[in-house]
């Protein structure tokens, strides 16, 4: 199924939300670290627009695909965080707001590759 572009794409979508949470969770556990900086991740849509669809070779004497160039998520301070007097930027609202609203893509993905999955089930089945 990864030779369809709709998984593809979610399977992205979903490395990248998982990666979104692993950021957003060393907030969190850094929330009382003076200097420490709020970080996120890059918006996927720049991501999406970096990566390709991989192509194959059916055939040995077919031309071969350019190299996949690996999606790479850049972390970066998280902009309009509000430093406390320790230095640190972290705000366990806004880690929470931003949690929450990755829980919903994630289960949002995961509906529409169940829904395309059962879609390609059916199509399928006699």
């Amino acid at each position: 199924m990864n030779d369809l572009a709709v998984f593809r794409i979610g399977y992205d979508r979903a490395k990248w939300l998982a990666a979104r949470v692993a950021v957003v969770s060393a907030n969190v556990a850094n929330a009382d670290t003076p200097g420490y900086r709020a970080k996120d991740i890059s918006p996927f849509g720049s991501v999406l627009n970096d990566a390709r669809i991989q192509m194959t070779r059916s055939q040995a004497s077919h031309l071969a695909p350019d190299q996949t160039i690996e999606a790479r998520y850049g972390v970066s301070p998280r902009a309009g965080a509000i430093e406390k007097h320790s230095g640190n930027s972290v705000s366990l609202e806004t880690e929470m707001a931003v949690l929450g609203e990755t829980k919903s893509q994630q289960s949002s993905v995961t509906a529409i590759l169940g829904a395309f999955h059962r879609m390609l089930l059916s199509s399928t089945r006699g």
